[in-house]
């Protein structure tokens, strides 16, 4: 196991390394630290570095003002203050970071301003407005491998119409879908086929899941729905709300489940 003196070690050559040391310079500085003048034979003992390559070494740190090299034989080398010699290397950095901030600044923007165009808001999640949540939805349902969860209130049969066709096609692909209808929910506008499993419940949200992973939760009004994925924590929770929902509900009695004609 490591010493703590060896975890040191390692972090400031490391750090030397960042500072835009080669590794054998750097072992070469740190090993000059705290030395006063000493010669290179000791160099290369203290700080393990072939021999025949420490004077080499050694002529690139006073290159970068890092080390002082006594031309009186036999050659001594000392090794620079640290906060003088890093001092210009830090001022780079400092300016360095500095145009890089501008620059992520600017690509924020860039992506702020494109999602509105787009009607779209960035947040952990995305909002919707209304038309590109018609789009989204069918998007999804054209990339469902397995599941479609959907509950909907008296509003949201609005949008199951606009997504109808494709979730006739998502049905002959092979995906099982589920659908939540609340209470108040008109028969004569939930005409599906009986493919897909109905129940009713007491629906305030409308939302749709598709493969357990990806959701599109909708207001009341429809003016607006957020987007997320399987990265967002609650996304489990309301998938495991809809089953329990689901599994506590009869199945319903829906009349008029008849297909309408559709192109496919």
């Amino acid at each position: 196991m490591m010493s703590n003196d060896g975890n040191v070690n390692n972090e400031i050559l490391g750090g030397l390394e960042e500072l835009g040391l080669s590794q054998y310079e750097a072992s070469a500085y740190y090993s000059l630290l705290g030395k006063g003048m000493i010669s290179a034979t000791e160099i290369a003992y203290y700080s393990n570095l072939p021999r025949t390559k420490i004077y080499f070494i050694l002529k690139k740190l006073e290159k970068k003002n890092l080390v002082f090299i006594n031309y009186q034989k036999p050659l001594m080398f000392r090794a620079l203050s640290p906060k003088e010699s890093f001092g210009n290397i830090l001022s780079k950095y400092e300016n360095r970071i500095k145009s890089l901030k501008k620059i992520i600044e600017s690509l924020q923007q860039i992506n702020e301003n494109g999602l509105k165009n787009k009607g779209i808001e960035e947040k952990r999640y995305l909002v919707l407005n209304q038309f590109s949540t018609d789009s989204k939805i069918i998007e999804l349902i054209k990339n469902t491998n397995e599941s479609i969860d959907i509950s909907l209130n008296h509003w949201g049969n609005v949008i199951l119409n606009a997504s109808k066709e494709e979730i006739l096609k998502a049905i002959y692909r092979g995906v099982k879908v589920r659908i939540l209808f609340d209470f108040m929910c008109r028969d004569e506008s939930i005409i599906l086929p009986n493919a897909i499993d109905k129940r009713r419940a007491k629906i305030s949200t409308n939302m749709f899941i598709f493969d357990t992973n990806t959701m599109i939760i909708i207001n009341n009004d429809g003016t607006k729905s957020a987007y997320f994925d399987s990265h967002e924590i609650f996304v489990p929770t309301l998938v495991s709300q809809f089953n329990d929902t689901w599994l506590k509900m009869e199945t319903a009695s829906l009349e008029n489940n008849k297909v309408e004609s559709i192109n496919l």
